[in-house]
């Protein structure tokens, strides 16, 4: 069974705007380690498992991504006709692997996260990936919650795995990998829960036994094609459709097939429908990204911020300022004074200005400007 990574570099570009737009979301933004892109830290924290690694995007975002991803040894970049969410984006990824690799073994992960301690990061993914190589079945990796977010989905921790059930993934094991991943504690799925109340995930949070849902998976393709067609048959018909398509080289086709599809993640779709689901308990510096403010708090741990917690990217000048966050992209100085937790982003042709505290509305400026029909700014 030989391990293939999927990396989804999905999105729309609204959640960090104005710099991140549709052509240019966050994944290919110059915001991970040393100004690279976030799907290329991605990809190359992924290569050191040993597997190929594909990325599954939309068609208007391949080229841009292989532009991204010049140099590195990745596998394919996977098309999808059309944006439908993360269920048929990983049945469209997993049915293209097993034409060629019937026996796949994939882990599939997120391309515009933040990780701060890669090794740690591995571990957990090819801990997910010997359970479900080991039951059969499928796999998942949750995070401790640090804090009560009501912005995260959730799994629940149902009973404990036995650690010497599980077993090494490839059949070249890599000794430091096993003995990190056999140490990370396991448990059956008890389900998810998305975006819970504040006093619901302060509960979570003191009780223990639920984690933060990272996205990240790992299955046999047999295995995950066989669940999709008892969950969702008229799912796995289409992206089948789609698949035979595209192998063909009918891409008109395939696209007509795919777009048929209603929008849906593979939580619902696939994982809350079936019993066989391992979860990996992990612990390492995390962020989805999902704001301006998150972004900054990111770099401070990376140690990036001024003494009084400034973060300034760009021709830029802060005096009396603290907590601020500054991206000065738009070809011109941008001086900012006497301000306390404020984001200020030049994009050049578009300006934002936001309380931290108000970061998480970025999105209704976008959803202001589509309504106007401004779409020269998305």
């Amino acid at each position: 069974m030989a391990l293939h990574v999927v990396v989804l570099a999905g999105g729309s570009g609204t959640r960090l705007w104005p710099l991140s737009r549709a052509a240019v979301p966050k994944h290919l933004l110059p915001i991970g380690p040393g100004g690279t892109s976030l799907l290329r830290a991605t990809v190359e924290r992924a290569l050191p498992l040993g597997g190929p690694v594909h990325v599954v995007t939309a068609a208007d975002q391949a080229e841009a991504c292989r532009a991204a991803l010049d140099g590195l040894p990745i596998g394919e970049v996977i098309a999808e006709p059309a944006a439908r969410g993360t269920g048929p984006a990983l049945g469209l990824a997993v049915r293209w692997i097993a034409r060629q690799d019937p026996d796949a073994l994939i882990c599939s992960l997120h391309a515009d996260h933040h990780i701060g301690d890669d090794h740690a990061y591995r571990a957990a993914v090819w801990a997910a990936a010997g359970w479900a190589a080991a039951t059969d079945g499928l796999a998942t990796v949750g995070l401790a919650p640090t804090y009560a977010s009501t912005g995260f989905g959730y799994v629940a921790l149902g009973a404990p795995r036995d650690a010497a059930a599980w077993s090494s993934p490839a059949p070249a094991s890599q000794p430091e990998l096993d003995a990190a991943a056999a140490a990370l504690p396991a448990h059956l799925s008890a389900g998810f829960v998305e975006k819970p109340a504040a006093d619901v995930a302060a509960a979570y949070v003191a009780g223990g036994r639920h984690l933060w849902n990272l996205g990240l998976f790992a299955w046999p393709a047999a295995v995950f094609e066989r669940e999709l067609t008892a969950a969702a048959p008229e799912v796995d018909a289409a992206v089948a459709h789609t698949v035979e398509g595209l192998g063909r080289g009918d891409e008109a086709e395939a696209a007509e097939a795919y777009t048929r599809l209603g929008t849906i993640a593979v939580e619902p779709l696939v994982l809350e429908q079936t019993s066989r689901l391992v979860v990996v308990r992990a612990s390492f510096p995390w962020s989805d990204l999902g704001s301006w403010v998150d972004l900054g708090d990111a770099r401070r741990a990376l140690g990036a911020a001024d003494m009084n917690g400034n973060l300034v990217d760009g021709d830029a000048t802060l005096i009396g300022c603290s907590g601020c966050v500054v991206e000065s992209r738009g070809g011109r100085h941008v001086a900012v004074v006497g301000a306390t937790d404020l984001v200020v982003v030049d994009a050049g042709d578009s300006l934002l200005v936001v309380p931290a505290e108000h970061a998480q509305r970025v999105r209704d400026v976008v959803e202001r400007l589509r309504a106007e029909g401004r779409d020269d700014l998305l």
